[in-house]
């Protein structure tokens, strides 16, 4: 079995798709669980438990994960980008280094998640005041299970990171998947007492409700883990976990200087997120409901972007390692070639058929009013934002993570107050076309800056690959 999947050699558009498809591919099974898991929690009405009110514990919830997620990327693009420059180097050496120190580090910030999410619960369900002992006693409750095993969340993360820099995103996909089809097969069976398959046969399930969720999504998070063990075990592992002989402070600290500027930003939009929920909120259920469901049709715009930043971040990186500084200009070129016209489609898709596609949710004609204003307003913006990702994974592979994120963070920054003008005079109406507009904005300046960056690439007054490890 190849230790990695060679991006610096053969069809450009070719390594780029067998990176990016099974990126895509865990992301779709990834959108099918969060799907499921909201379905079977909502059906606890059997168990004499208020369906809206397990939704909102556990949505309340979700933000600690979002916001955990920004600790993830700190430590898992610095070591995914310099396990690829490694790898282009053909360095395995350096890799298992860099793996090392990356594991190290993401086991600290994974401990500090864990302790922080069981004895911290209280204290962050409460800061959403919503009024409701059910919602927070729930919500608690069940971000105190998840999070007691948040540490294996972390580590995940971490070995799938490791793939990603060497190009071999299918063995994530495979790896991911068995534990989230595993987690969509448990959910029903911890969460409810009857199971109800088909109308065709009754299943006893165990009853738990909300508790049932979290203990179900702890059984699939840990599966993966135990897969991961049982490779690194094996003659097929990336690097051997060798934590005290490879313990290098040199490298972490590269790490770091690499994921802390992404960790930030993610963490930032998550709680930009929260205030732009709660000001959309303020004009009823209608708007908050039309925006919950929005940003999961919007999502089929950004997992293909999401994909491509990260077979761009493995591409470049490796190619920057091999110092092949002229195929990453035309992997670029490439990846425009087709985000572009995709996301031209999107936009005029979104735009024309907003109505039809939010009927499929809703059959109210006053939500679906709102439902058409909301993504004719976000379709104008899908292009920009695909084309934002996917430039950002240039500027990672690079190991310029401060870029793409300085861009993203002032964006983002500027729908608070842009939310705030607008909607005071246009309502929710405003809030989303602050949003939109920060979008455009993020998009057209980085890549005007990937452009000059593209420009200076290997020349020499200009950028450089340099082993500092």
């Amino acid at each position: 079995m190849r230790r990695k999947y060679d991006l610096t050699q053969g069809s450009i558009l070719k390594a780029l798709l067998l990176v990016a498809l099974p990126t895509l591919g865990t992301s779709i099974i990834q959108m099918a669980y969060n799907l499921t898991d909201m379905f079977w929690v909502a059906r606890v009405d059997q168990l004499g438990l208020v369906p809206e009110e397990a939704v909102s514990a556990i949505g309340t919830v979700g933000f600690y994960p979002w916001l955990g997620f920004g600790l993830i990327l700190l430590a898992k693009i610095g070591t995914s980008v310099k396990v690829s420059q490694a790898a282009g180097m053909n360095d395995m050496k350096l890799v298992e280094k860099i793996g090392n120190n990356g594991l190290i580090l993401m086991f600290v910030l994974g401990l500090a998640y864990s302790l922080f999410g069981y004895f911290g619960a209280h204290l962050f369900v409460g800061w959403f005041n919503t009024g409701n002992a059910n919602i927070d006693a729930y919500a608690i409750s069940y971000m105190q299970i998840v999070t007691s095993f948040g540490l294996t969340f972390f580590l995940v993360n971490l070995f799938n990171g490791v793939y990603d820099g060497l190009g071999k995103t299918f063995n994530t996909l495979l790896v991911t998947s068995s534990g989230l089809i595993l987690n969509i097969i448990l959910d029903p069976i911890f969460i409810l007492d009857k199971i109800n398959l088909f109308n065709l046969v009754t299943i006893d399930g165990l009853g738990m409700g909300v508790k049932g969720a979290a203990i179900a999504t702890v059984i699939g998070q840990s599966s993966i883990l135990i897969i991961y063990i049982g490779i690194y075990l094996s003659k097929y592992r990336p690097f051997k976990v060798r934590i005290i002989k490879c313990f290098d402070w040199k490298v972490l600290k590269e790490i770091s200087r690499i994921g802390i500027f992404v960790g930030i930003q993610s963490m930032l939009f998550t709680f930009i997120s929260m205030i732009i929920a709660k000001m959309v909120l303020s004009y009823g259920e209608a708007p908050m409901a039309i925006q919950r469901v929005g940003s999961q049709i919007e999502s089929v715009a950004w997992m293909i972007a999401s994909g491509f930043q990260v077979a761009l971040a493995s591409f470049v990186g490796q190619n920057f390692g091999a110092r092949k500084y002229e195929r990453i200009k035309e992997g670029y070129k490439v990846s425009m070639k087709l985000l572009i016209p995709y996301g031209i489609v999107i936009n005029i898709l979104l735009f024309i058929f907003a109505k039809q596609i939010f009927s499929v949710f809703f059959s109210n004609p006053e939500t679906l009013r709102v439902g058409k204003i909301y993504l004719e307003i976000l379709s104008v913006s899908q292009l920009f934002m695909i084309v934002e990702l996917a430039t950002a994974g240039v500027f990672n592979g690079l190991g310029k993570t401060f870029y793409p994120s300085v861009v993203s963070i002032s964006g983002n920054l500027l729908r608070i107050p842009g939310a705030i003008l607008l909607g005071a005079t246009l309502g929710y109406s405003g809030i989303w076309m602050s949003v939109s507009a920060s979008s455009i904005i993020k998009g057209t300046i980085l890549v005007i800056w990937v452009i000059y960056f593209l420009k200076r690439l290997g020349k020499p007054n200009g950028i450089l690959f340099e082993n500092k490890l």
